[in-house]
């Protein structure tokens, strides 16, 4: 398959062609390139985040303590190393691809100017030689018709009794002229037919398969020029994944050395006090000296009568004749368990003995009632 051969008269799509490849080169050049500047975008982006997290060591105080914390410290350097590769894609992708594939695109319009300059330059000299040859023909064919003519007249003037010789002899000298010019004129169309047909194998035969060569053979090394580069791109790629994948390994163990019970021991350490934690509140009973008294299962707070006594009496007086079996006794409270709220508690109670306890102390305070009310009579009888 050959385009010299194939291809013999499509100079001028074989010419739209080539302009496409070179265009589509072009193309995947500024495609490189786009992708050579977000490479180089995208590491730098890296960097300057693993730069914005990364603790600013100024102290020893501030250096990370906690698994979970020291992992993500190694995470964002395995993030660098990680940053670093991409920075190494961008400069393979820079001077393997983008740079090769200019520079060549450079050198394929300049061959592609050269081979197009040939075959114009041979299909010029082509219509050259078949402008001779056409104007050889139209001057043999114009010399033919005046040599008719000439034979022509030659003739009439010949069969004309009234002719004169001189006359018959001009016409037959013209047609002599005319019969001679006209075999040369033929001579030259031969000539120039055969050279322009001459010219025309060599033109299709040679000279434009030549060219045409040329084109298929720039045409296809651009081809085979762009699956380098392909392959080249992908190859920038692939050198470097052995270290991004120990980068990604790197980023595996960091994960996995997280310590959820060791964070929590470095809590305790730092935040522990040593101190014991304080005992249970005692109860502050503020009801021991209120009065108590059980009335169908209801305790309630009695009510004592209140006695009016004469002011005229003084109270050293009244003080010896208000209780009828002597002086009035101290009242002892009831004795503190060492149990209770600042050593003393309310007594304790069985349920079995509620009944019994409640009738002996209603009788007490029945008799000590009546023996109230006694006095104040004998005090009121005595004055």
């Amino acid at each position: 398959m050959s385009w010299g051969t194939e291809l013999w008269d499509q100079f001028d799509n074989l010419e739209k062609h080539t302009q496409w490849g070179l265009d589509f080169l072009d193309k995947y050049a500024k495609f490189v390139k786009e992708r050579l500047e977000i490479e180089q975008n995208y590491a730098k982006q890296l960097r300057n985040l693993v730069k914005k997290f990364c603790p600013k060591r100024s102290s020893k105080e501030e250096e990370p303590r906690f698994t979970s914390c020291i992992a993500f410290y190694n995470i964002l350097n395995e993030l660098n190393d990680y940053a670093g590769q991409r920075e190494v894609v961008a400069e393979e992708i820079g001077h393997r691809v983008y740079a090769e594939i200019m520079k060549y695109s450079y050198e394929l319009k300049a061959e592609r100017k050269s081979h197009l300059q040939e075959g114009r330059r041979a299909q010029q000299y082509l219509e050259m030689c078949m402008k001779q040859m056409d104007s050889s023909k139209k001057k043999f064919e114009r010399e033919c018709r005046e040599a008719e003519k000439a034979q022509q007249t030659y003739e009439r003037l010949d069969n004309d009794a009234n002719a004169t010789k001189s006359d018959v002899e001009k016409a037959k000298q013209q047609l002599n002229l005319r019969t001679h010019m006209a075999d040369e004129s033929k001579n030259e169309y031969a000539a120039q037919l055969q050279n322009y047909n001459a010219e025309q194998h060599k033109h299709f035969y040679i000279v434009i398969p030549q060219v045409y060569k040329h084109l298929q053979e720039m045409d296809e090394r651009r081809t085979v020029k762009l699956s380098e580069c392909y392959k080249g791109f992908a190859d920038a790629e692939r050198k470097v994944i052995p270290i991004i994948s120990k980068c990604l390994e790197g980023m595996v163990q960091a994960a996995k050395s997280v310590d959820e019970r060791r964070d929590s021991q470095i809590v305790v350490d730092c935040f522990k006090s040593g101190f014991e934690p304080p005992g249970d509140y005692p109860f502050e009973d503020y009801s021991q000296h209120i009065y108590r008294t059980v009335s169908d299962g209801t305790i309630s707070t009695p009510k004592p009568e209140v006695t009016r006594i004469d002011p005229k009496i003084t109270m050293g007086k009244a003080k010896g004749k208000l209780w009828l079996f002597g002086k009035k006794p101290k009242t002892s409270s009831p004795p503190c368990s060492p149990g209770g709220v600042y050593g003393c508690t309310r007594p304790y109670y069985n349920m079995s003995d509620r009944d019994s306890g409640s009738a002996v102390l209603g009788k007490q305070r029945g008799a000590s009632l009546r023996g109230l009310k006694r006095a104040v009579s004998f005090t009121e009888f005595a004055v």
